[in-house]
């Protein structure tokens, strides 16, 4: 399957984008948690707390993401064309 999603071309959608991304990435660590800890199936909604602990450090690792992308673009730029 292919998706080509359109372009976040204003700093109001890549917002929306980034929590979206928290949500689902706290969602899976939660169910992950869940299945691995053997509180459950890890198929359950997740309380408010879980969800807000999930999405914690969700976004540690997104805000790591985010910085090594900055970083690898200024060395790209840095290095010019081939």
């Amino acid at each position: 399957m292919h998706v080509s999603p359109d372009p976040i071309t204003t700093l109001e959608q890549a917002a929306r984008e980034r929590d979206s991304l928290l949500d689902f990435f706290a969602r899976g660590l939660y169910c992950t948690m869940t299945t691995d800890t053997g509180g459950g199936d890890g198929h359950g909604e997740p309380s408010e707390e879980a969800l807000s602990k999930a999405k914690a450090v969700a976004d540690d690792y997104l805000s790591a993401y985010e910085e090594w992308l900055v970083k690898r673009a200024a060395t790209n730029a840095a290095a010019g064309p081939e």
